[in-house]
Order: C-alpha cells, then sequence, then structure tokens
C-alpha cells in the first residue's frame, strides 16, 4: 500500500508541471527561463538529498570518466529537449491535451524496440498502437470538427519521442549499471547547462517579478521535479518499476483536473474518448502479461 500511495503522490506531483509555468508565461516569463529556474531548484535540492543520504555518490561523480560523462550529458541534452518541447505545447494546447499526449512514450518505446532492436511485438502490442493512435487522432479535432493545433501536438509528440529515446537509453546504454541517483543528479545537472546557453543565447534570463511568480517557480521546482522523482524512486523500491508506470496514468487525469479547476479550460466530449484510449492503450502495454 505505501507504493501504490508513492506511486500515485510521483504521478500526480508530475501532473502539476502546467498549473504552475502557463502563469509564469502570463507575467511574460519565456519557456527556457522557466525551465533554467526549475532545473536549477531541481538541482540544489537534489544536490543537498544526496549529500544527506549517501556522500559516497559524490565521490563517484569524480570517478567518472570522460567518456561516461559525455554519455551522461548526452542524456541531459535528451532530457532537457523533452522538457523545452513539452513546456512549449503549453503555448498551444489545453494542459490536459498535452500531458495526455506526453503519456504515449511507453507506446513509442514498444515501437522503437521492435522496430530497432528486434523485440518481437505481441497482438496485444500491436493492438495498443492502434488503440493509442486512435486516440491521438480523436485529441486532433473538437467536436465541431475543427482541428486543435498541430503544431502543438507536434512538439507534444517529439517530447513523447525525445523522452522514450532517453528511457531506452537508460535501459540499453553502457550506463545502464550506474547507480539511478548519480545518473539522475547528472541528467539534471547536464540539462541545466542546455537550458542555461540556450538562454544566454536568447539574452539571458528572465527572472519573475512578484510574490505569485515566485510561488510559481518554486511549486514548479519543487511538487513536478523533486517530489516526482524521489516518489517515484520510493514507490519502484515498493512495488517494482512496471507497477509504478503503470500509475503515471495519474499524471495527465491531474492535469487535465487541475486544467479545468485552475486554468478554466474545458473538455469535449471527444476529448475525454481520446484520452480514455490512450489511458486504455498505454496501462494495457505496460501491465504485460499480469492480470
Amino acid at each position: 500500500m505505501k507504493g501504490y500511495i508513492y506511486a500515485a503522490i510521483a504521478a500526480a506531483a508530475y501532473g502539476t508541471n502546467p498549473i504552475f509555468a502557463i502563469p509564469l508565461y502570463g507575467d511574460g516569463m519565456d519557456v527556457t527561463s522557466v525551465l533554467v529556474l526549475r532545473y536549477a531548484m531541481a538541482v540544489v535540492i537534489m544536490f543537498f538529498i544526496i549529500v544527506c543520504r549517501d556522500k559516497a555518490i559524490l565521490r563517484h561523480f569524480v570517478s567518472l570518466t570522460v567518456k561516461e560523462w559525455l554519455i551522461l550529458i548526452s542524456m541531459g541534452v535528451l532530457m532537457a529537449m523533452s522538457s523545452i518541447l513539452l513546456f512549449e505545447s503549453y503555448r498551444y494546447l489545453p494542459a490536459g491535451i498535452a500531458s495526455t499526449l506526453l503519456f504515449c512514450y511507453p507506446v513509442i518505446v514498444a515501437l522503437i524496440m521492435s522496430l530497432f532492436y528486434g523485440e518481437r511485438l505481441s497482438p496485444k502490442g500491436c493492438l495498443c498502437l492502434v488503440v493509442a493512435f486512435l486516440g491521438v487522432a480523436a485529441l486532433s479535432k473538437d467536436d465541431e470538427g475543427g482541428t486543435i493545433s498541430l503544431y502543438g501536438m507536434m512538439l507534444v509528440m517529439l517530447s513523447s519521442l525525445s523522452y522514450a529515446i532517453y528511457l531506452i537509453y537508460i535501459k540499453r546504454g553502457p550506463m545502464r549499471t550506474l547507480s539511478s541517483s548519480v545518473v539522475t543528479m547528472a541528467v539534471l545537472a547536464s540539462g541545466f547547462l542546455v537550458l542555461v546557453l540556450q538562454a544566454m543565447g536568447q539574452g539571458g534570463v528572465l527572472m519573475p517579478v512578484g510574490a505569485y511568480a515566485w510561488f510559481n517557480v518554486i511549486g514548479l521546482g519543487l511538487l513536478p521535479t523533486v517530489v516526482s522523482l524521489c516518489f517515484t524512486s520510493l514507490a519502484i523500491q515498493e512495488i517494482g518499476s512496471t507497477t509504478t508506470a503503470i500509475f503515471g496514468a495519474l499524471e495527465p487525469l491531474t492535469a487535465v483536473c487541475l486544467g479545468l479547476l485552475v486554468l478554466d479550460e474545458t473538455l469535449t466530449l471527444r476529448m475525454a474518448a481520446g484520452m480514455i484510449m490512450i489511458f486504455f492503450s498505454v496501462t494495457l502495454l505496460m501491465m504485460k502479461n499480469k492480470r
């Protein structure tokens, strides 16, 4: 039961991303500035967590080779790209739709593993791919038949693809033997550096103005970043990665509910049907052969 609670908290916490990010856009901040502050807070908080838990992890960083650092930096670039694309999509799509489309990443992982790594795609896996595709198609139009922002959909699907490649790299790449804490800290730090470089190329980081803006920045750094990461690790220890991943369905569900309550978004029947199809296909795919 503890594992289930941890997994639910982790998924729900990540689903709060848009309710903190979108108001910051309204205050004049750009995507890169928002993400620089988010990653900065995450790196600092993760550093103190690691120092309190196990100082040996810090010594492990020093012992990493140049090749290992280059691999970790490339993983950080993938993570930063996924974040940039997702947060940019919030400008064009309702938070619930963006979060639901991001949730397609397990389906993309299964497709890549089948196409490039020779993993057999079962009939159930094929069914999940078809249902997920139908769900995405349903989300591409509103109830009146009009098309929602295809550019926004492209951004979030590319974000999902980047995250899928990142997950495959962790599973199949040469860094799979490293401690998860080492990988997480290195990826966050390198992703932060990528975002800082991008911000410098755009003229610098725009700082939040006012107490409400800082509240959103702090919320963004704590809930969908540190809280989500920490409780995901705790959940995996208790109930395993597969069951924890299934609870990830609470992430877009949280974004949908908060979008309706906080951001005054609307939920049409067509949108709800598309989301249900994606939830169903991804959950069924991750359940593998378990009941």
